[in-house]
């Protein structure tokens, strides 16, 4: 009653991961006589069935999407374990995000897209098989009827009523962007905290994704500009005076669908651009013909998949490229995977864990790495409160073709304003703002390290982040990391 309720009131896809499977292909009866190599539970409420290996998937504790449900009504975050009999101590994990969490079948379609993924990259992992049964896992009691679903259905719908019309009435909030010139050096990562002024893209537009860019002596900033008219974004540049002051903003880059996030850097002489395209299915590669308002397509570096913010990173033997990806109906905030190219145009080559990343914490990224004491650090988008609502700072620990680790070391704070963007090159340091900002408004934007002593444990103010992410693609673990506290991705 509650998904089709929802259908009718949102308008709603009927062919999402949540429909009603044919129930000729819920129980399908087996072809051989022999026990079967996987046998994917998901029921989970009763001893394991026979099978060299099972995977048994759980939601916030609950087998069965029902656990989704529960974990939605009691504002909870939202989660996936996989049970392996394969590796009985090491479920396989991840943190979804929802798209909507007042709309039960957009956040179902997004974690059942999820648990998909991660069936999937369990499957391919060769961890062999179980050397004696695994215990069934310890199971939560979901608290949830017909009556809360509906009563917060009908709450929804309420709610989303009056922020319409606060919407209309006050104006909605949107995007804007921020800078400063550090001509000293001295980013926010070192000073703690400092004021950047604010530019917004006036009544028919919105500016998000600033990246900065200096050339011939002077310096740019190169944005997604959403136009309201089009229902899509293009990417445009602000140039700047000596005296940190902004120009006329002008579109530089327009497709027939939406781009955002211009990465702008500089290769064997040349100046490049990778916009995010994701919904084109494309990751295109651009050159500037005419430095900063003239760029020509160069060439397509990946096809046939939706990846999100795009953000190379060199190394000796090449490029790696990483990138959010959206998978059927999850958001484009989930999933983290990681390419390798022997040059620029090259051929993309998966990292060897696959799906690197499942964790909306920590997956999508946020801007250019940046080079800071003899580290890297990761600028990474923390969407477990909603796009766009939070920034972190990931040192990458180790990066080859097999292992990738990355530690959390700090955030970003904005008071009451979201921030999904940050850069720094240049002299010049830029971020992205939400929320509803006059022109003429500073704003004081902080940066809070995580002190070395918290890193295996979640900051209190934020539940849903994780203080450590790992990703391997093998079995072993050096004994360090299987003594350690700290979450694993493997």
């Amino acid at each position: 009653m509650l998904l089709d309720l929802e259908r009718m009131i949102y308008r709603l896809d009927r062919k999402g991961a949540m429909e009603r499977a044919d129930p000729a292909v819920i129980v399908l009866a087996p072809e051989r006589d022999d026990v079967p190599d996987v046998v994917v539970d998901l029921a989970g409420d009763e001893a394991p069935p026979a099978g060299r290996r099972v995977l048994t998937p759980m939601f916030n504790g609950i087998p069965g999407e029902i656990g989704v449900m529960a974990a939605l009504s009691g504002g909870c975050g939202l989660s996936i374990e996989l049970h392996d009999t394969a590796r009985p101590q090491r479920p396989w994990t991840a943190r979804p995000a929802s798209p909507d969490r007042e709309v039960f079948a957009a956040t179902l379609d997004a974690v059942l897209s999820c648990a998909v993924a991660l069936i999937l990259k369990a499957i391919s992992e060769k961890c062999g098989t179980a050397a004696e049964p695994a215990a069934a896992p310890v199971l939560a009691h979901p608290r949830f009827g017909t009556a809360g679903a509906l009563a917060a259905a009908s709450g929804a719908v309420a709610a989303k009523a009056i922020r319409l019309l606060g919407i209309l009435a006050k104006g909605s909030k949107e995007w804007r962007i921020g800078w400063r010139l550090d001509s000293r050096g001295v980013s926010l990562l070192d000073r703690g905290e400092a004021a950047f002024r604010v530019l917004t893209g006036g009544v028919g537009s919105y500016l998000a994704d600033p990246f900065p860019f200096r050339y011939g002596g002077r310096d740019f900033i190169f944005v997604e500009q959403y136009l309201h008219s089009k229902n899509k974004g293009c990417i445009a540049v602000v140039p700047m005076d000596g005296r940190g002051v902004a120009g006329p903003v002008e579109i530089v880059l327009e497709e027939p669908h939406h781009l955002s996030y211009p990465m702008v850097f500089e290769q064997a002489g040349q100046i490049w651009m990778i916009p995010e395209a994701g919904e084109s299915g494309k990751v295109t590669l651009y050159r500037a013909e005419s430095f900063p308002y003239r760029w020509k397509r160069e060439a397509d570096l990946a096809s046939g998949s939706e990846n999100y913010d795009v953000t190379p990173l060199p190394d000796g033997s090449g490029i790696w490229f990483f990138a959010a990806q959206r998978l059927w109906r999850s958001s484009s905030w989930d999933v983290l995977n990681i390419y390798h190219a022997d040059s620029l145009n090259g051929v993309w080559k998966p990292h060897g864990a696959r799906l690197t990343l499942i964790d909306a914490t920590l997956s999508r990224p946020a801007g250019d790495f940046i080079r800071r004491h003899g580290q890297t650090l990761r600028p990474v988008q923390d969407c477990a409160r909603g796009y766009g609502a939070g920034l972190t700072f990931c040192r990458i620990d180790a990066l080859d073709a097999l292992d990738f680790v990355q530690t959390p070391v700090g955030r970003i704070v904005a008071g009451p304003y979201g921030c999904h963007t940050y850069n720094h090159r240049d002299g010049i340091e830029v971020v992205d703002l939400f929320g509803r900002i006059a022109d003429s408004d500073e704003v004081t934007i902080s940066y809070v390290p995580l002190p070395a002593a918290a890193a295996a444990e979640r900051p209190s103010a934020h539940p849903e982040s994780s203080a450590f992410s790992e990703i391997r693609s093998g079995a072993a673990h050096s004994a360090a990391f299987r003594n350690s506290a700290r979450a694993r991705f493997p």
